[in-house]
C-alpha cells in the first residue's frame, strides 16, 4: 500500500490545535497523570509502555556465485533497510534537528516554545509551520505503519484519518510522545524517526532515501545531501528529488535547513556557505521490486516466492505470508548456484528458441536437483519471466509468461506435462520388489488388452496401446526393453503386477500431478499417461532417489532466512527418507545406466565425461512432449520439450531447433548441456555397484521335464510354466518314439529365468546296434561340443566311447552344455581305451535329472 503525503503544518485547525495543546503542556509540567487522558482507542494505542516499532523493511532473495551471496531481488512495500546509530553520520543528524526540531535534546516530547514560535509565524508570517517534535512524528508515523497493516482498504483508510487528524489525535499524540520518552533515550528516539521517515513514494528511511535519491550509503551523505533529503521530509509529494520539477521547492526547504542549522550553530558557517553553493543534483537509483529483476533466474525467484506464501509456517493465512514477504526484512538465501543457472540458461538458448515454431505454442524446461539434499541447483525455461501480462505474454507468438513450467501449478507453475515413458521407471522398480529380474524374457509385441487384464486399474477397459517404432516387439528381456524404452515389454511386466502397488511405488518417489488432483491408476498410466501430468521438478526429485540409492529427498529452493534483527527463520526443509531398498536402487540404476550405453539416451552419454549415469528418455503418443530425465550420483536433471498448449508433433517440426534433426532432439541437446556443468562442478561417482543376482535373474524356475511327449504337448507344458519354446533337430533314442521329445535345452530340472527359450530335441528313433569294438580298433569321436550332457554321453555312447569324464563350470554360460571335447570331433580314437573328457557349463546337482555318470576324482 503507497504511503501517503505528510505535512507538519494544518493551517488554521492546526493552530487551534496546537493551542489546546500548548495550554495543556503548562499541566503536564505540573500533574502528568492527569494531563493528556485522552482515550487510547484505533489502530495505535498510546501508552505508558509505548515501544519502538518494529518496521516495515524489504525482504531480499540471495543465490550463490563463486561461494559469495549475490542478490537476486528485493520484495517490499516500503523500501526501507534499518540501519544502526553508528551508521548515522553527523550530517544526518544535524539536517533531522534543522528540518524537525532543533530543540530536540531539550524538551522532554513536547516543545511549548516550539509551539510559540509556530502560532507567532504562522498569524504573523502567513506560514503553515508546525509544532510537532520528532518525538511527536515518530508516533504519528508508528499509527500511519500500523494502519497501512490493516486489512482490508476500508479499516486502512478510517485508521489513516484517525491518525492524522483532529484536536483528540494531537492530545494522543503528545501523550505517546511523553510516554515515549521516559521510555527511550533521545539517541533511540532519533534513530526511530530516521529509520520510520517517509521520503515519497514507497522510500522510507534514510539509508533508502540515500540509496535511491543519491546512490550512497547514509553514512556518505554531506552536509547538503542530508538536508536535501531531510527537506522532502516536510512534504514528500512536492519535494522529492525524483521529479525535476520539484528540485527548485527542494532547494528552497533544503537552505532554510540549513540556515536553522547555522542559526543553533549545529554547522560551521563555512560549511554552510559550501552547502548552500551546492546544487540539488540526484542520481536516482531504483530498486526494483520482485522477480522480474532476477533476469534468468526469475523463474526461480518466483518459485521461492510461493514456497514462502504457500507454506503454513510462515503465516496463518496466504495474505499474511505475502504480507510478511513484503515487510518482514528477511534475508532469503536459496539454494541456486549461479554459475550452473547462467549454463544452463545458455544451454536452453541454444537448444530451445523462445519463439515457437510457426504454428505452434511450444515451450522448454529443466531443473537439476542435488542427489540426497534435494536442493534446486538451477531452474531455467525458454520463455522471458514476465507477470504484467504485456503483450510478449499474449498471442500465438509470446516469448514471455509469468507460468513457470518447472514446477506445480501451485507453486506457480503450468497443469503439468504428460510424463510418457520416464513414468516407466516405477514399472520397474515394482518388478523388481516383486521378485523379477532384469534379464527376464517377456513378450515386448503389443496386443488388445481386454478389461481385466491388469489388476487394479480404474477405470478398466480394453486398452490398446502400440510400440514406438515397428518391428521393437518380440521376446526380449527386460533390461533390453528398458534400454529401448519398449511399450511391449512394460505392457506385459504390468500383467504380472498391480497396477495400484506400481501407483504407490510412484507416490513413495514423490510422484504427483502437477494440478494436484489424484493420480488416476487406469492401465495408459504404466506408459505415462496424460491424465497424470507432472512437472519437471517432481521427475526430477523421483529420480534423484535413485542416485541417492532409495533415499527420497524432497526438492527445496531455501537454504537458511535471516531476519532484520539478525535471528533465524526456520525454512521448509528437506524431506529425505528411505521409499527403496537399496539393493532395489542398484539394479534400478543398473537398468538405467542401459538406456544410456546402448538404448534411446546414448547420445547424451558423452555429458558425463567419466561419471557413472542413468536417464530415462520419454516421448508421448505423437511426440508432444518430449523427456530426458537423469544424471549421476551427485546431480540429476529433467529436461522437458513440448507443447505448452496445442498437439503439434515435435518430429514433424524442422529447423526449430538447433540440435538435432527435428524439435524432437532438442531435449538432448538441453540434458547434455546442463548435465556437463554439472558435472563439471559436481562430479559424480565413476562407478555403481553390481546388482544382486537376484534382481538380474528373478525367481528361477525349474524347467519340467517333457521327455516322451509329443512336440505339441511338450509345448503347451512348457509356454504355461512361463518359458518360450523352438523346436530343434533331433536324436536317436532307444527309449522314445520317433517324433516324441527327447530332452530339452536347457535340460529338465534346470532353474533358469522365467522367459528363457527352451529348445526341444526330438527323437528320430532306434539307433542301429553298434558292434563293440575289437580291442585295438579305431572309431570316430562324434562332435558333442555345444549338446546337452545327457545327450552328449548317449550320442558319445552310441559310437562305442563309454568311458566319460565330465567337469563341472557352474559360471561357465548356459546350464548344462559341453563347452570342451577331448579329444575332438572326428578324432580316430580306440573305444575301449580311450576316455573322453567333457567340460559342463553347469553344476552336477542342477544337471542330475539327466542321469550323467558321476565325474572321476
Amino acid at each position: 500500500m503507497s504511503a501517503r503525503p505528510r505535512r507538519t503544518g494544518s493551517g488554521v485547525l492546526g493552530v487551534l490545535g496546537i493551542l489546546v495543546v500548548a495550554g495543556l503542556m503548562l499541566t503536564v509540567g505540573v500533574a502528568p497523570a492527569i494531563a493528556l487522558s485522552a482515550s487510547n482507542s484505533g489502530p495505535f494505542a498510546l501508552s505508558e509502555d509505548l515501544k519502538i516499532a518494529k518496521l516495515q523493511q524489504k525482504t531480499r532473495i540471495y543465490a550463490k556465485k563463486g561461494g559469495k551471496d549475490v542478490l537476486l531481488a528485493s520484495f517490499y512495500v516500503q523500501n526501507r533497510e534499518s540501519i544502526k546509530w553508528d551508521d548515522v553520520p553527523a550530517s544526518v543528524k544535524n539536517a533531522t534537528l534543522g528540518a524537525e526540531d532543533p530543540r530536540f535534546f531539550d524538551h522532554g516530547g513536547v516543545d511549548p516554545m516550539g509551539i510559540v514560535s509556530a502560532l507567532v509565524n504562522n498569524v504573523v508570517h502567513g506560514s503553515n509551520r508546525g509544532a510537532s517534535t520528532i518525538s511527536q512524528q515518530y508516533v504519528k508515523n508508528v499509527c500511519i505503519q500500523e494502519a497501512e497493516l490493516l486489512p482490508t482498504q476500508t479499516q486502512v483508510d478510517a485508521a489513516y484519518a484517525e491518525c492524522t487528524g483532529g484536536i483528540q489525535r494531537k492530545l494522543k499524540e503528545a501523550r505517546g510522545a511523553i510516554a515515549l520518552e521516559k521510555a527511550y533515550s533521545k539517541q533511540e528516539i532519533l534513530l526511530g524517526y530516521l529509520n520510520i521517515a517517509g521520503f515519497g513514494g514507497r522510500i522510507y528511511g534514510i539509508q533508502a532515501a540515500a540509496k535511491y535519491y543519491y546512490g550512497v550509503d547514509a553514512k556518505d551523505l554531506t552536509i547538503a545531501q542530508a538536508a536535501s533529503l531531510m527537506a522532502i521530509v516536510n512534504n514528500p509529494s512536492y519535494l522529492r528529488l525524483d521529479e525535476k520539477a520539484n528540485l527548485a521547492a527542494n532547494k528552497i526547504r533544503r537552505d532554510y535547513v540549513l540556515g536553522v542549522e547555522l542559526k543553533y550553530e549545529l554547522i560551521t558557517e563555512a560549511e554552510y556557505d559550501a552547502a548552500i553553493q551546492t546544487p540539488v543534483k540526484p542520481k536516482i537509483t531504483p530498486t526494483t521490486t520482485g522477480c522480474a529483476a532476477a533476469k534468468s533466474a526469475a523463474f526461480f525467484c518466483d518459485y521461492v516466492v510461493n514456497v514462502v506464501t504457500n507454506d503454513p509456517a510462515f503465516g496463518k493465512t496466504r495474505t499474511e505470508r505475502y504480507n510478511k514477504l513484503q515487510s518482514a526484512g528477511w534475508k532469503i538465501y536459496t539454494t541456486l548456484d549461479l554459475g550452473l543457472q547462467s549454463k544452463a540458461s545458455a544451454a536452453m538458448k541454444a537448444n530451445v528458441p523462445a519463439q515457437s515454431a510457426p504454428g505452434t505454442n511450444l515451450g522448454g524446461a529443466a531443473v537439476s536437483v542435488q542427489a540426497g539434499t534435494g536442493r534446486i541447483l538451477s531452474m531455467v525455461e525458454n520463455k522471458r519471466y514476465d507477470n504484467t501480462q504485456s503483450k510478449a505474454t499474449t498471442g500465438a507468438d509470446y516469448t514471455a509468461t509469468s507460468v513457470n513450467y518447472n514446477t506445480d501449478t501451485a507453486y506457480g507453475g503450468s497443469q503439468g506435462f504428460q510424463p510418457g515413458s520416464t513414468f516407466k521407471m516405477f514399472t520397474l522398480i515394482d518388478w523388481l520388489e516383486n521378485g523379477h529380474g532384469l534379464n527376464e524374457v517377456v513378450q515386448g509385441s503389443t496386443a488388445r488388452y481386454p478389461a481385466g487384464t491388469f489388476p487394479c486399474a480404474n477405470p478398466d477397459g480394453p486398452w490398446s496401446p502400440g510400440n514406438d517404432t515397428p518391428g521393437e516387439g518380440g521376446y526380449q528381456t527386460v533390461m533390453q526393453g528398458t534400454a529401448g524404452s519398449v511399450n511391449g515389454v512394460f505392457a506385459s511386466m504390468a500383467m504380472k503386477l498391480k497396477l495400484c502397488d506400481i501407483m504407490k511405488t510412484s507416490q513413495d518417489l514423490g510422484f504427483h500431478r502437477a494440478n494436484g488432483e489424484p493420480l488416476e491408476a487406469n492401465p495408459p498410466a504404466i506408459l505415462g499417461s496424460n491424465i497424470n501430468a507432472a512437472s519437471p521438478l517432481t521427475m526430477a526429485s523421483a529420480y534423484a532417489t535413485i542416485a541417492n540409492k532409495g533415499i527420497f529427498c524432497s526438492s527445496v529452493a531455501i537454504d537458511k532466512i535471516v531476519s532484520s534483527d539478525g535471528s533465524k527463520v526456520t525454512p521448509p526443509a528437506a524431506d529425505c527418507h528411505r521409499v527403496l531398498p537399496e539393493d532395489v536402487s542398484i539394479a534400478v540404476g543398473y537398468a538405467l545406466h542401459g538406456v544410456l550405453t546402448g538404448g534411446t539416451a546414448s547420445i547424451d552419454r558423452p555429458a558425463l565425461g567419466g561419471a557413472w549415469g542413468f536417464a530415462k528418455t520419454g516421448t508421448t503418443d505423437f511426440a508432444h512432449s518430449t523427456w530426458v530425465v537423469g544424471g549421476s550420483t551427485k546431480t540429476v536433471t529433467a529436461a522437458w520439450v513440448g507443447n505448452v498448449s496445442g498437439d503439434a508433433n515435435l518430429r514433424l517440426i524442422k529447423g526449430w531447433s538447433s540440435y538435432g534433426n527435428s524439435a524432437a532432439d532438442a531435449r538432448h541437446g538441453l540434458w547434455s548441456g546442463i548435465m556437463a556443468a554439472n558435472e563439471a562442478k559436481y562430479p559424480g561417482d565413476t562407478s555403481w555397484p553390481q546388482p544382486a543376482s537376484q534382481f538380474l535373474y528373478g525367481q528361477k524356475i525349474p524347467v519340467p521335464d517333457v521327455s516322451g511327449k509329443s512336440v505339441s504337448q511338450a509345448k503347451q507344458i512348457l509356454k504355461a510354466a512361463g518359458f518360450q519354446v523352438k523346436t530343434g533337430g533331433s536324436t536317436p533314442s532307444d527309449t522314445i518314439p520317433a517324433g516324441s521329445v527327447v530332452s530339452t535345452d536347457p535340460a529338465s530340472g534346470s532353474s533358469v529365468v522365467a522367459g528363457t527359450l527352451i529348445t526341444l530335441t526330438k527323437s528320430s528313433g532306434q539307433a542301429p546296434t553298434q558292434p563293440t569294438p575289437a580291442p585295438g580298433a579305431t572309431a570316430t569321436v562324434p562332435v558333442v561340443q555345444g549338446a546337452p550332457i545327457a545327450q552328449a554321453i548317449q550320442t558319445l555312447a552310441g559310437a562305442g566311447f563309454t568311458n566319460v569324464n565330465v567337469t563341472w563350470a557352474p559360471q561357465g554360460g548356459a546350464l548344462c552344455l559341453v563347452m570342451q571335447q577331448t579329444p575332438g570331433g572326428n578324432t580316430p580314437a580306440d573305444p575301449n581305451a580311450t576316455t573322453v573328457q567333457l567340460s559342463v557349463a553347469g553344476d552336477q546337482n542342477t544337471c542330475q535329472a539327466q542321469q550323467q555318470p558321476q565325474p572321476q576324482q
